[in-house]
């Protein structure tokens, strides 16, 4: 992209030098040709000893005004619309480059469970394994086959909230949930530390399935971006302004000139040939939108020393 976009740019300032040129030097030659008409008319008025000196004048005036406001209207109107044009093939760039990176990504992502799941069944159909061997083969399967289901899931969802996805507003207690889903992600990631110690009931209204898919990106993405060895918090609590929930890790944190950008669709931080963490850029996207359409705010803080805050507040139910 980044080489297409070079030479569009030489190409495009090339573009309004050449226009701005031109129409500098037609814009000279009509307010000179104007000058000449003006002076062959006064001297004309002044050889025939007319009265009419002060019309020429007048009519000098309004056609320099003319000239002037027009050409400037109009210099500003080509600048304009070549900057807008300029701004609308770099917007199509990015986004094709966007794509690009999360056919790349998507690519991997199915691939890497398939083949780990085509590696476990070969394995248990060639070698004679010991019960143990077998056991933890399978929960590899399992989990590549959970892994797998996420990515279809993430995808599925994110073609029905472009589509308008309808929800389904219940009552729900968010603490039960997020015990329910902290326990799978320490079931599947043991070596991991989720501390949720919030037992007590807190009621919102929310779409169920769609709420358990912001509880797991969260959880799933402070795992993705932090080491085994650091801890993961989750809080909630409620107040008159209504209910948060804040999943805070102390991982690499995201750089804040892509802070802002995470919301996107597809994006993701880094570059894709050189990034390490899986994904397909639509956690964080699908996220925010299931959220807006609770009537929330989700947003993003730097923890202290170093890690990330994703804080969420949502109204209180009536």
């Amino acid at each position: 992209m980044a080489k297409s976009l070079k030479k569009y740019s030489f190409i495009h300032f090339i573009t309004i030098a050449y226009l701005i040129a031109a129409f500098s030097w037609w814009a000279i030659l009509l307010y000179k040709k104007n000058e000449e008409n003006y002076q062959l008319r006064t001297s004309i008025a002044q050889y025939e000893n007319s009265t009419d000196t002060a019309l020429i004048n007048e009519k000098y005036q309004k056609q320099k005004n003319m000239i002037l406001s027009e050409g400037l209207f109009f210099g500003l109107s080509i600048l304009v619309g070549l900057m807008l044009i300029f701004r609308a093939f770099r917007k199509e760039l990015e986004m094709n480059q966007t794509l690009n990176d999360f056919l790349l990504s998507v690519t991997h992502e199915l691939k890497t469970p398939i083949a780990s799941l085509k590696l476990v069944n070969q394995t248990l159909r060639r070698q004679n394994l010991s019960p143990d061997k077998k056991i933890d083969l399978l929960d590899t399967g399992w989990e590549e086959s959970l892994r797998l289901e996420s990515l279809v899931n993430n995808i599925l969802t994110a073609a029905q909230i472009e589509q308008e996805y309808t929800f389904n507003f219940e009552k729900v207690d968010i603490n039960e949930l997020i015990t329910q889903r902290s326990n799978r992600f320490s079931k599947l990631y043991p070596q991991r530390k989720i501390s949720f110690g919030n037992t007590s009931t807190l009621i919102i209204e929310a779409d169920k399935e769609a709420f358990i898919k912001v509880i797991d990106n969260l959880i799933h993405n402070a795992i993705k971006y932090s080491k085994e060895d650091e801890a993961i918090e989750i809080e909630t609590s409620k107040s008159s302004n209504g209910i948060s929930l804040q999943v805070k890790d102390t991982g690499i944190g995201i750089p804040t000139h892509e802070s802002s950008k995470i919301w996107d669709k597809f994006y993701r931080v880094g570059n894709e040939n050189t990034r390490d963490n899986q994904g397909t850029g639509l956690g964080l996207w699908i996220t925010k939108e299931i959220v807006t359409a609770h009537k929330g705010l989700i947003e993003y803080k730097r923890n202290s020393p170093k890690g990330s805050i994703f804080s969420l507040s949502l109204p209180t139910p009536r």
